[in-house]
């Protein structure tokens, strides 16, 4: 049986922001398979992977995220180095994010060297390499 996930769709209250964001990071993480976009959802094409942004329902607008609600914690994309992570973080506010902790390595795991930071709605997001 194979494993592992094949898309992640997350929902965000300003689409535009999002959009703008994740068209920003997402080729820069490796998700180089291009960008589809149909309206109120957009995705990125990654290896053997798609990642999707779609705009909340109004009935949620005014809706906040929070990693300790129920739900989605944080994603963690596989960074290729930890010069890439250094790159990544120097470029990640002036496009719409916000670091939460700094890259540096973390003693999660052996050489485990991250960067953690949110999108514009909020959602933790983290990229983080391993040797």
């Amino acid at each position: 049986m194979a494993t592992g996930i094949d898309h992640t769709i997350i929902t965000v209250n300003n689409y535009e922001h999002a959009s703008r964001f994740y068209g920003w990071l997402m080729p820069r993480i490796g998700y180089s398979g291009g960008e589809h976009d149909y309206g109120t959802m957009k995705g990125w094409m990654g290896k053997g992977m798609s990642f999707w942004v779609k705009k909340a329902d109004a009935r949620f607008a005014t809706d906040t995220f929070h990693k300790d609600r129920v739900g989605l914690c944080e994603i963690a994309f596989k960074g290729e180095s930890r010069a890439q992570i250094d790159t990544l973080a120097k470029d990640l506010e002036a496009n719409g994010g916000k670091i939460l902790d700094p890259p540096k390595e973390y003693d999660y795991a052996p050489g485990y060297y991250a960067v953690f930071f949110t999108d514009p709605d909020g959602i933790k997001l983290e990229v983080v390499h391993i040797p």
